[in-house]
């Protein structure tokens, strides 16, 4: 079951028919925080849940209407911010950072024990505290309705990886994405369990749709990706290198405005000697779990993480968002229908609160010791050594196996001079029965960013904080976006 197997499949879905509107951009995720606020803000005024991210851009569009009625000055911002994705050809992203920093922040590394590494920053794509800069860019090229490029970049200091690089071809019902495409898997916005912007993004192709289907309004992401290369993948004769296949699934319902159920599920598995590209087996530890994947043993298929997640969004003057996620990292009881070693989340996010329009998200996690670690990928469920899923898992030693829990608050403060301010507080407390000792994490961070010849924004950020292993650390930087 690899990538050539999927992608004439796919293709012949996108293709079946050239009804309905074509393919549709994203938005970019955890590379521009004053346009993705906003666009967030209008989906919740508009009634509408975030289950998955990016976001398509013709979702928005469509969001926009009920959204102007509440707040037009908003609407006028995301407004002129679509508008520059409607042509046949242009940039839809482009931001440069430079930073200094004081202080040191560092974990042990996961190849190299004795030596540090610097602590990566949360949800942003696997860059690290010590990066002295970052540049992201995104173009695109609109040959028609159905067929569209994106090339795109991520840099920063000792990385640089494709992100955004995709072709997508398809509609409204069927979109194909080919390339280094963001999967978030939560309406979490700080800290999806399963996959979020934690680690670097890994290519895929994946098919989803961002009109709904049938009267339940039916959203859809089917995805499969690979990992970067380990040397820690066992075998029934001892260790083999490879890159293993990481497969993904979304599907939720709309069953009444404002209220979204979901489910995710994560597999991964083969890599080097293991193979497994067999239908058959894969299926049988999709739907048999607890008798082919959950066994504990080196026979088992591979590495499987589920969630179930809600989000509503409640019907008053100004509308807001409170959402969950339910999520596992195996079964349990030998049941294929509940999950073991449990993550919770939950959140609620105001878009505007009171004449000051401020804007405020709390969001609160708690996991058990099992996740993103596993007995056959002796590097956890990782990418280029960084966890797909929770920020704070990153925080720790690799491969203790350990819980812990995380807050995080954020409040957006729009100046008269049309500025904005944004400080995000995170707090991350890992549990110690492995026997390491590790302090309270802190991390707060505080943006200035105002708008400059009106499609650029330019501003300041400082980030200050004291990591889990007791080293107090600065990070200030200055920006400019497109």
């Amino acid at each position: 079951m690899q990538l050539r197997f999927w992608l004439p499949v796919t293709f012949l879905a996108a293709s079946t028919t050239v009804h309905g509107r074509g393919a549709s951009p994203y938005i970019v995720v955890g590379q521009s925080p004053e346009i993705e606020r906003a666009i967030e803000r209008v989906l919740i005024l508009a009634d509408e849940p975030v289950m998955t991210r990016p976001v398509p851009a013709a979702r928005v569009l469509d969001a926009l209407p009920a959204a102007c009625d509440i707040d037009a000055e908003l609407c006028d911002q995301v407004r002129r911010y679509l508008s520059g994705l409607m042509k046949s050809a242009g940039i839809a992203h482009l931001s440069a950072s430079a930073a200094m920093i004081s202080g040191d922040s560092g974990r042990p590394a996961a190849d190299e024990p004795n030596e540090l590494e610097s602590t990566p920053l949360p949800n942003r794509h696997g860059m690290r505290f010590d990066s002295s800069f970052e540049v992201s860019g995104r173009f695109y090229w609109q040959r028609n309705d159905n067929f569209l490029l994106n090339i795109g970049v991520l840099a920063y200091e000792d990385e640089v990886t494709p992100t955004g690089t995709l072709l997508s071809i398809g509609f409204e019902y069927a979109q194909l994405d080919v390339g280094w495409r963001d999967h978030w898997l939560s309406p979490m916005s700080d800290s999806a369990m399963l996959m979020s912007t934690q680690a670097q993004t890994i290519p895929s192709v994946t098919i989803s749709n961002y009109t709904p289907l049938t009267k339940l309004n039916l959203h859809y992401e089917v995805f499969l990706g690979k990992l970067s290369e380990s040397g820690g993948i066992r075998t029934e004769s001892g260790f083999t290198t490879g890159e293993p296949r990481l497969a993904g699934l979304h599907v939720s319902i709309e069953p009444v405005p404002g209220w979204s159920i979901g489910v995710n599920r994560l597999m991964q598995y083969g890599g080097g000697d293991r193979g497994q590209e067999s239908l058959r087996d894969f299926f049988d530890a999709l739907f048999n779990p607890s008798e082919y994947d959950n066994t504990g043993t080196v026979e088992d298929f591979g590495n499987q993480l589920a969630s179930i997640t809600t989000s509503f969004t409640m019907p008053t003057e100004v509308p807001f968002a409170v959402y969950f996620e339910y999520a596992g990292e195996d079964t349990s009881t030998l049941s294929n229908y509940r999950l073991g070693n449990i993550g919770l989340s939950a959140g609620i996010r105001f878009p505007r609160l009171g004449s000051a329009n401020i804007d405020l998200t709390v969001e609160a996690s708690e996991w058990q010791n099992a996740w993103y670690i596993h007995h056959i990928y002796t590097d956890g469920l990782t990418n280029e050594g960084n966890v797909l899923g929770h920020w704070g898992a990153d925080w720790r030693i690799a491969h203790d196996q350990i819980g812990g829990r995380s807050l995080m608050a954020r409040v957006g403060w729009p100046l008269r001079t049309g500025a904005l301010i944004e400080a995000t507080y995170r707090t991350l407390d890992n549990e110690e029965y492995s026997g390491n000792d590790y302090d309270r994490a802190h991390l707060l961070d505080v943006r200035y960013s105002r708008r400059w010849r009106e499609d650029f924004y330019v501003g300041g950020e400082l980030q200050a904080g004291h990591d889990v292993f007791g080293e107090s650390f600065s990070r200030a930087g200055v920006f400019i976006r497109f």
